[in-house]
């Protein structure tokens, strides 16, 4: 027992040397700096380039509202949709969107049917995968600060 001690006591003081101690405070300060410029950079907030907008509620008692962002300095525009069902009237639902800009550019998009209930409330965001149905780029020759949408309703009936 007392030669594994004096073992132990030979080898503690190299453990601990001034070199060593130096190159673990270097590298931990390097993966701190890392880590944070790391996250700082992954959690910048999206740029909004038009506000949560209202679309025309259906008679069914649907809610859905558009906001237009970029997820990123370097991504395209993108409209990110929130959806809300306040009746629970039809288990599946989908859209029509017409996009205009104030030039008179035109296009359509259709989002296709999707499984909601009561209560179902779809966000989709720049953040996460979750309700990627519910984003798309804004399409080529629309000016996504000036295009407003129109929405047709679609339950599959």
């Amino acid at each position: 027992m007392n030669n594994s001690l004096s073992k132990l006591q030979e080898f503690e003081p190299k453990l601990l040397s001034n070199q060593n101690l130096k190159t673990l405070i270097k590298v931990s300060l390097l993966a701190i700096v890392l880590n944070f410029s790391t996250s700082i950079y992954s959690q910048n907030p999206p740029e909004f380039i038009q506000e949560w907008q209202p679309l025309e509620e259906a008679e069914f008692h649907y809610d859905v509202s558009y906001a237009v962002v970029k997820c990123s300095p370097t991504s395209n525009a993108q409209v990110i949709l929130n959806a809300f069902d306040e009746s629970g009237s039809h288990s599946k639902i989908g859209f029509t969107l017409d996009l205009t800009d104030a030039t008179g550019n035109k296009a359509q998009v259709t989002i296709p049917l999707f499984s909601t209930k009561l209560g179902d409330m779809n966000i989709s965001s720049c953040e996460s995968e979750l309700n990627s149905n519910l984003k798309f780029e804004v399409p080529a020759g629309i000016d996504a600060a000036t295009m407003k949408i129109e929405i047709t309703y679609n339950t599959g009936s």
